[in-house]
């Protein structure tokens, strides 16, 4: 077959385009089967701009591409899908899981291989329930507030009979950067809890100044999804508390299957294992399982556990776990330790779809492009 990938660049994650086409290839040599597809990849910048995937996807397809496999979001799938369901052919989407999808049925010719991000969301405020919290302060950066982990938080608190009592987002320059609002906030309302969203080195930027104000280092903080993605983390400096997180793959998982994953991609270049390299790994064990057939029904065994692509609604369910945020002590930055399975996540799956519909028919703005990608 012939495979292409169009790939997405970030001044945050420098090597994502890499490191996706490295997981894929990876593990079609893994497989056995790295001879057997012709594999052809194009950029598409931040995959912001739909007429003009649009285009690379049909000149792709009319140079008789069978699979294009995409790091985009679920309405520039659903802007493109018309050229695969009319030409018969697979769109594989690489989610991240931080936008909602706008339609209700399942695009006939589209899987989605997905980070669930907005249902990191959902766990951690359900762990911060079991843990008696509710009332909730939610800060993010100017970034994040263009995607819907907020949206999840907000509706998520509200599930469990709490309430977030005030909103902080950070200031698009870095220059007036300040936390020094949230902080007086939770200084006059001590028990309150924190709900966090932040990416990269908006990520550095709140933990490294959240150092400096006692009634945030006292509070007790969540976050999850890429707040805690781990090549981040650990070139963040400790912040002098530990805080709780959700995420849907770590370095630190036991099993086989992750311990193949992660010698493979080290073995290319230190930091190779992540979850670009790890969506790409997973792409190609989902086309190899199904072996020219629907990808629906269908389970793969990946360095996160079992994945199942989702019949219904054409997108994967993976595990999610809980993790600790804490110090590495022989570097003096952060890292995860303690990493759980949440467990008995269908209601949050359930309530998540909810809120996915609802939300559906009112007017809302959104980034354009894939999480994460960005080009300043």
């Amino acid at each position: 077959m012939k495979i292409a990938l169009l790939l997405t660049r970030s001044v945050i994650y420098p090597s994502m385009a890499f490191d996706i086409m490295d997981g894929f290839k990876s593990s079609l040599k893994k497989l056995g089967v790295e001879g057997k597809h012709e594999i052809v990849s194009t950029n598409i910048g931040v995959a912001g701009k739909n007429e003009e995937i649009y285009i690379c996807c049909e000149q792709l397809l009319l140079n008789n591409t069978d699979i294009i496999i995409a790091y985009i979001n679920p309405i520039t799938a659903e802007f493109i899908h018309p050229l695969f369901e009319n030409s018969g052919k697979l769109l594989i989407v690489l989610d991240s899981g931080y936008h909602f999808p706008n339609f209700q049925q399942k695009l006939s010719n589209a899987h989605f291989i997905s980070l669930e991000g907005n249902l990191c969301s959902r766990a951690i405020v359900r762990k911060a329930a079991e843990e008696g919290l509710q009332d909730f302060a939610f800060t993010c950066s100017f970034y994040d507030a263009g995607y819907r982990p907020p949206y999840t938080y907000s509706t998520a608190v509200e599930d469990k009979g709490g309430s977030i009592t005030y909103n902080h987002i950070t200031p698009l320059k870095r220059s007036d950067f300040s936390l020094e609002p949230l902080a007086g906030y939770l200084e006059e309302n001590k028990d309150t809890a924190l709900l966090t969203s932040f990416c990269g080195d908006m990520a550095e930027d709140f933990f490294r100044e959240s150092s400096k104000f006692k009634s945030i280092i006292s509070s007790k903080i969540y976050g999850s999804g890429f707040t805690a993605e781990e090549f981040w983390l650990s070139k963040i400096p400790y912040p002098g508390y530990d805080w709780s997180s959700s995420i849907p793959w770590s370095l630190k998982i036991v099993s086989e299957e992750n311990k193949d994953f992660i010698a493979t991609m080290e073995n290319i270049r230190q930091n190779k294992a992540n979850i670009f390299s790890l969506l790409g790994w997973e792409a190609a064990l989902f086309i190899e399982a199904a072996n020219k057939k629907s990808l629906d029904d269908i389970t793969i065994h990946s360095p996160r556990g079992k994945v199942y692509m989702n019949p219904v609604t054409g997108f994967s369910s993976a595990p999610i776990y809980y993790a600790t945020v804490a110090k590495n002590k022989e570097t003096g930055n952060c890292q995860l330790e303690h990493i759980t399975e949440a467990e008995n996540l269908d209601e949050e799956r359930s309530r998540l779809q909810h809120h996915i519909l609802a939300v559906q028919n009112v007017t809302s703005n959104s980034w354009f492009n894939a999480y994460a990608c960005l080009e300043s």
